[in-house]
């Protein structure tokens, strides 16, 4: 049984839910889980796996598709129980507009009580699961690397923002490999290889983590080959080869069912069946066990290096240039003029532009500057973004707010002039019911969903086109604070600052990876009394002791700086 809702509510599709299990008979005491997927492509293969693996694990599950970039804002929702929906239950949600933007309050209504949630991405991986809307509150959390445009990329970027309880179908892919690599390790007489080679597709995550996990299991470093000319092509792992004293076990995929298997003295070799495992296959293993799976914690985190120093995400980058004038509204003109065609040029090349504003006294000068600089530069602002580098978790509308020093003089000027209110993306607050760190994942969600995880793939690409940034006498940027624990956090695009040196205590930041993704840095400082931090700030990248030293442009970081400010650069 199929009901489709147009333009509804979480609540109704609950009533709605209720009103067919009772017409069509069904119950949900065998229910075990929630299974949420995060739709972003055709769900129609995505939605058979989950049908075949609610078989074996009953399940509530439902899929997410939002589209944040609609004109309209809405919910439509497609509701499956019985036959459709095989030994489970299926609700599809379609967000729209400003919908997206509380995913959480929308699935809350429809989740299983007292059952454990396991949340799936597909496609399209989070840059950190764990730090996810959704994925904070689940269990498990599975991503697929390998369907995602950047496979490797997004295996580091997974690496980086891991947490117990994430697991990847790449690493499901290899149950079978593991196992029967195991099996022939452990024929007599067992011995530590002195080489270890695997073979497979370039780029595959799978045989990345292949060749880590022997690696890591046997202490022998593992080379990564591709597969030999004339071969088959089979994506993923082809082969292993661990060679050892006694002779060399091999193990070679021949079909997309089978593979032989050969061992020392015995090189006829014997064909063992090992058919590729199916979706559906992937999804029931990881519903089966949803414990975490601490060897891939440990093998994903022996593939890539961990960033020790903060100060990696500003290396590799143009110097910064500095510019003084005279005073504090110079300082706020020259910038504003800088960004206004820095945001014109974007906007010609990619057709839109992401602006990050900043508070304080030049911040807000700025800002105001702003709306007559895009008049004169040309600037679309029906094509701008604007986002924040940092909030205080105050109510909206407070003095305190950053937000709220720009409210009347720059953002009320560009509604008029047709700035979409979808494109403003201000950080929530205590009055939005969530919490600091849950409102710290909703705004490092809303970055994802527009792209802003790109410096989680690479340090090579930029999402914002113009970052400004105010900086304290201290030399904090953002709410990144010298000697802060808090700064160190970089597993996910926002994170919740407490006990901030400068009240109000709880703050929303960027975090380094994400502040170090602009294509154009703006540093905006005036007075005497910040003179010393300039100075210290222009002597190396030290983010513990400095923050304002570790953040830099792609193409470039200006130091806008009035003559009291700069007084000590020369020294």
């Amino acid at each position: 049984m199929i009901t489709t809702l147009n333009d509804t509510t979480a609540s109704a599709v609950d009533k709605t839910m209720t009103e067919m299990r009772e017409t069509f008979g069904e119950n949900t005491i065998g229910r075990v889980l929630t299974l949420i997927i995060i739709a972003t492509g055709d769900i129609e293969e995505v939605l058979d796996a989950a049908i075949a693996a609610s078989h074996e694990h009953p399940a509530r599950v439902l899929v997410v598709d939002t589209d944040p970039e609609a004109e309209t804002s809405g919910l439509d929702a497609e509701i499956r129980v019985g036959r459709d929906a095989g030994a489970g239950e299926i609700v599809i949600l379609k967000a729209r507009g400003s919908v997206t933007w509380s995913l959480d309050t929308l699935v809350m209504a429809l989740l299983l009580p007292d059952a454990p949630i396991v949340t799936w991405w597909p496609e399209n991986a989070p840059s950190s699961p764990v730090y996810d809307v959704l994925g904070s509150m689940s269990q498990r959390r599975i991503t697929d690397s390998a369907a995602c445009t950047d496979p490797l990329g997004t295996l580091k970027r997974l690496r980086r923002g891991y947490a117990s309880g994430d697991s990847d179908f790449a690493w499901a892919r290899l149950t079978r490999w593991r196992g029967l690599v195991a099996s022939a390790f452990e024929v007599p007489p067992v011995s530590i290889p002195t080489k270890v080679e695997v073979s497979g597709t370039e780029g595959n995550p799978s045989v990345l983590l292949m060749a880590t996990w022997l690696e890591h299991t046997l202490g022998v470093e593992a080379e990564i080959l591709p597969p030999p000319e004339g071969n088959p092509e089979f994506a993923g792992v082809h082969s292993v080869r661990l060679v050892r004293e006694d002779g060399t076990i091999e193990l070679t995929r021949i079909s997309d069912d089978s593979i032989i298997m050969k061992l020392p003295g015995d090189d006829s070799g014997q064909h063992v069946t090992m058919p590729r495992r199916t979706l559906a296959e992937l999804v029931t293993e990881e519903l089966r066990r949803l414990d975490p799976d601490e060897v891939y914690g440990e093998v994903l985190g022996a593939a890539f290096s961990s960033i020790g120093d903060t100060g990696t995400f500003a290396t590799g980058k143009p110097e910064p240039a500095d510019l003084v004038v005279a005073d504090a509204d110079a300082v706020a003109q020259a910038a504003a003029s800088a960004a206004a065609e820095q945001l014109a040029d974007a906007i010609e090349q990619r057709d839109h532009a992401h602006l990050v504003l900043t508070g304080g006294t030049v911040g807000t000068l700025t800002a105001a500057a702003l709306p007559a600089a895009f008049e004169k530069a040309g600037v679309d602002v029906t094509r701008l973004h604007l986002w924040w580098g940092d909030e205080r978790f105050v109510e909206h509308g407070s003095d305190e707010r950053n937000d709220a020093g720009v409210s009347a003089s720059f953002l009320d000027v560009l509604r008029e002039k047709g700035l979409p209110a979808r494109n403003v993306h201000h950080m929530p607050s205590p009055s939005d019911g969530m919490s600091l760190e849950d409102a710290a994942a909703w705004y490092g969600q809303q970055l994802d969903q527009m792209g802003g995880d790109a410096p989680f793939h690479t340090r090579g690409q930029a999402f914002f086109d113009v970052l400004m940034l105010g900086m304290g006498p201290d030399g904090h940027i953002a709410s990144l604070f010298p000697e802060h624990p808090d700064q160190n956090q970089v597993r996910a695009s926002a994170v919740a600052v407490t006990n901030s040196p400068k009240p109000p205590a709880e703050r929303i930041s960027l975090t380094w990876p994400v502040l170090n993704s602009a294509r154009h840095v703006a540093l905006l400082v005036a007075g005497a009394e910040k003179a010393d931090a300039v100075k210290r700030a222009h002597e190396g990248i030290d983010p513990w002791a400095v923050p304002a030293s570790a953040v830099r442009g792609l193409e470039s970081t200006t130091w806008f700086l009035d003559q009291a400010a700069a007084g000590r650069t020369a020294e």
